[in-house]
């Protein structure tokens, strides 16, 4: 009966991150501060720099230590893509890591889902491009993706929602609090979504743990976000991967996870086309599993 008490009140997007501490302050205490990425700084976006209003896009080539066994673009790669094309949009605008930390704010992601058409391949050069789309109700920033190929065929879109953290009192506020304004480019959208809260769903089943490793932390002492999308594939069968093949993944981000931490991987049963993971806390699984964290919850969408 616990699953069915756990996550059973399905909350949207907006709902769930106005709520006070349950939702805003643990997504803001929450794993992705997306800006930390520093290696981003290394490389230059392909851009008009006299024209800030422009899309941020950098170039990729998809390196060898980028693939998996199949010469394919690791999904986690390409969201660690993503991450730097964030960093480099926001430093380019005005509301850089350092910029926001100087003034005691933060920003971190909270969601994220990337749907693909194609999947890059070794040696292939990609064009990731990012953009903020929206200021929903002073309470969140919605910005997307989109990666192209050389010739502008579009690979990947996706959308994500992020919140503006004061780092002193650790909780989100809204970002027209923000001491360094997001510029929003209006009237364009990768993904027309607003994504939501995950619900649970029937005979969950422990199929893999993982533990917090020192490889793993970023500059904000914690797992990276990127590294979750690893978990969660490395909890999926290896024929389902190859014959099925995944199209899309949604990644929620609940709680960080601080060196050391173990995490329950539970996996659902699946619906005709999908996949649902949560990331429960193990030790918090012992106990009393209505009161147990969840780090992270994921949604895999198959091609067949």
């Amino acid at each position: 009966m616990f699953w069915e008490n756990l996550f059973s009140s399905k909350k949207t997007t907006e709902e769930s991150e106005s709520t006070a501490k349950p939702a805003e302050t643990q997504e803001a205490e929450s794993l992705s501060v997306s800006e930390t990425m520093i290696a981003a700084a290394a490389k230059k976006p392909v851009l008009n720099e006299d024209d800030p209003d422009e899309i941020t896009e950098l170039k990729f080539t998809v390196r060898f230590s980028d693939c998996d066994e199949h010469s394919r673009l690791r999904l986690s790669r390409l969201f660690q893509f993503t991450e730097e094309a964030a960093l480099a949009d926001a430093q380019r605008k005005g509301y850089g890591l350092w910029n926001l930390m100087n003034a005691g704010y933060g920003c971190v992601v909270t969601r994220m889902k990337l749907r693909w058409n194609h999947t890059p391949v070794l040696g292939e050069e990609i064009f990731v491009s990012t953009w903020a789309k929206e200021n929903y109700k002073d309470k969140v920033i919605y910005k997307d993706y989109m990666v192209r190929d050389g010739r502008g065929n579009i690979l990947v879109e996706g959308t994500s929602s992020w919140l503006l953290v004061d780092m002193k009192e650790m909780k989100a506020v809204p970002p027209s609090q923000s001491p360094c304004p997001v510029p929003i480019v209006e009237d364009r959208e990768a993904l027309p979504e607003k994504l939501d809260i995950l619900s649970m769903g029937l005979f969950p089943k422990v199929v893999d743990q993982v533990q917090g490793r020192n490889t793993d932390l970023d500059i904000n002492h914690h797992v990276n976000h990127c590294r979750y999308v690893d978990w969660v594939l490395d909890a999926l069968d290896r024929s389902e991967i190859k014959n099925r093949g995944i199209r899309s993944i949604q990644m929620n981000y609940i709680y960080q996870v601080p060196l050391g931490e173990k995490v329950d991987i539970v996996r659902f049963k699946d619906s005709k086309h999908h996949a649902v993971l949560f990331g429960m806390n193990s030790e918090d699984m012992k106990g009393n599993p209505l009161k147990a964290r969840c780090h992270f919850q994921a949604r895999i969408g198959f091609s067949e």
